[in-house]
């Protein structure tokens, strides 16, 4: 029994003292686990705030970032001790994820935020490099100063395989770093609009490997980076959205020149998106074998509608080329004789188009039977000025079919004031006074009209002074009537009648040159 005593005693000092010490691992473990929990929901919390406040997205590996920091933080405390195989790997886990985390805040307040300020964002792939290069660094300082593996003779291990990887990814390689050359060079930009491969394509994004492009009939290309620095490209939106276009069109050789040039400068600009300036103009390029072929230069600001342009343009010369009698000839060898085709109206409807005219009134029948027969019918386009505000005087005309606006253009403001049809007269103050067009017609149908020029009336005004004071009459009686004061005293009426009548009837002298 003696004997045993000992052994006992010490038998139930052992087991208390293991009792001890796992009553104190417990607690510390305890311990080290509300402290991990504890980080873990701060972490936690203070992710959700920025997310909240300052939208930046996280996800995922930020839920591992809070996850490894709860284990790595407590770490730390001289209290607690984590075995040392374990240590590293936690410290890895860290540092790794919370590279994570930081790849997101770059992303978010220098990418991210720089296309919300000027909405010129920057190619994608800028980010993913810049990311790559914040992890590639990060690891780096894991297998130095953590594992403590030397960098260098890692790198120098792997230059067999780095060289076997840049010969099989050359072509990647390649594109990626014209990439680089395309932003970093300036020249291109996302919205920018190129002619590339023949296409008229706007850039919608440059990433790592490619420049993803939308047509105007929204059909994407995607062109590697490389490609489009080894070819000429043309950028339209650079150095600024103003740029020319060019459009070609052979014509007969019977029609002087400059009568060509002015007519194509015209139609240019009664286009929506055509520039006045820098104003369009025209070369003679070519003595062809058929016809003499000319080059129109005109200015746009939005190559968006560079289609809509050219067809505008090409649709409004086919009308005005008609109305000056300037043929588009054919290719075709061999003698042959064109009659230029005039729209096809019966001599009736000019008859009663003239007789609309404000000096309709004062015309003999012989003198309205040489207006009749000078008089020419033309067409006009829909969507063409048939005579446009603040021209100098020229031809009236008389609607014998279409419709057309008649617009005013105030304070930058352009309104329609009216909407005229046929039987409606159009400048026909500004023929027999000469002056300025006071607004804008614009053909809202293909509209057919009798024109009426100077020229035609002219031989009438000089043979018979008779027929300017009858129509100096008819003018001042139609302003007092324009005016609201018909229903003034006769005698007033008619002093103010004659005042604006002898005013009529100077300016018809002085414009007739009698």
């Amino acid at each position: 029994m003696k004997v045993f005593l000992p052994i006992l005693a010490e038998a139930t000092a052992d087991t208390t003292s293991s009792l001890s010490h796992l009553i104190r691992d417990t607690n510390q473990w305890l311990l080290y686990m509300g402290s991990a929990l504890t980080v873990y929901l701060v972490l936690l919390w203070l992710g959700r705030t920025l997310k909240r406040r300052l939208g930046v997205p996280l996800g995922w590996f930020y839920q591992m970032f809070c996850f490894a920091m709860a284990l790595f933080v407590p770490s730390l405390l001289p209290q607690f001790t984590v075995e040392d195989s374990a240590d590293p790997h936690i410290r890895a886990a860290a540092l790794l994820t919370a590279t994570f985390v930081v790849i997101s805040f770059v992303r978010h307040f220098i990418f991210d935020s720089r296309k919300r300020a000027d909405s010129a964002s920057l190619p994608k792939f800028i980010s993913q490099v810049v990311s790559i290069v914040i992890f590639l660094v990060a690891v780096g300082i894991i297998v130095r100063f953590i594992y403590g593996q030397d960098v260098p003779g890692l790198l120098a291990g792997a230059g067999v395989v780095g060289l076997v990887l840049g010969l099989a990814l050359q072509d990647t390689l390649g594109n990626l770093f014209s990439g680089f050359a395309i932003y970093f060079g300036g020249q291109f930009k996302a919205d920018d609009w190129l002619l590339i491969d023949g296409h008229h394509a706007q850039i919608v994004e440059i990433n790592w490997r490619s420049t993803r492009l939308r047509t105007i009939d929204d059909i994407y290309l995607d062109i590697p980076n490389s490609n489009i620095t080894k070819q000429t490209v043309i950028n339209y939106d650079y150095p600024s959205k103003l740029h020319a276009m060019l459009l070609e069109i052979g014509l007969e050789y019977d029609v002087p020149p400059a009568k060509v040039k002015q007519v194509l400068v015209d139609t240019a600009l009664s286009c929506q998106h055509v520039l006045r300036e820098p104003a369009p103009n025209v070369y003679l390029k070519e003595f062809g074998n058929w016809a003499i072929t000319y080059e129109l230069r005109f200015w746009i600001n939005d190559h968006t509608h560079y289609k809509d342009t050219y067809s505008e343009i090409r649709t409004n010369l086919w009308y005005a080329l008609r109305r000056h009698d300037i043929g588009i000839p054919y290719p075709i060898q061999g003698e042959y004789t064109q009659e230029f085709r005039k729209p096809a109206e019966t001599g009736d409807s000019v008859r009663e188009a003239l007789k609309k005219a404000v000096f309709y009134p004062c015309l003999t029948a012989p003198q309205f039977e040489d207006i009749l027969q000078a008089a020419k019918c033309i067409t006009f386009g829909a969507g063409e000025n048939i005579i446009a505000q603040g021209d100098a005087a020229g031809p009236m005309y008389i609607l014998i079919s279409g419709d057309a606006d008649v617009l005013v253009e105030a304070d930058g403001l352009t309104t329609c004031v009216a909407r005229i049809g046929c039987g409606d007269c159009i400048g026909e103050v500004s023929v027999l006074t000469g002056d300025a067009r006071s607004a804008t017609v614009r053909a809202v149908t293909d509209c057919q009209a009798v024109e009426v020029s100077k020229a035609t009336l002219a031989p009438v005004a000089a043979s018979s002074p008779d027929f300017l004071e009858a129509l100096s009459d008819l003018l001042a009686q139609r302003r007092l009537q324009n005016e609201g004061r018909l229903a003034e005293a006769s005698g007033a009426r008619s002093a103010r009648q004659k005042d604006y009548s002898a005013g009529f009837l100077q300016k018809l002298k002085s414009f007739f040159e009698i």
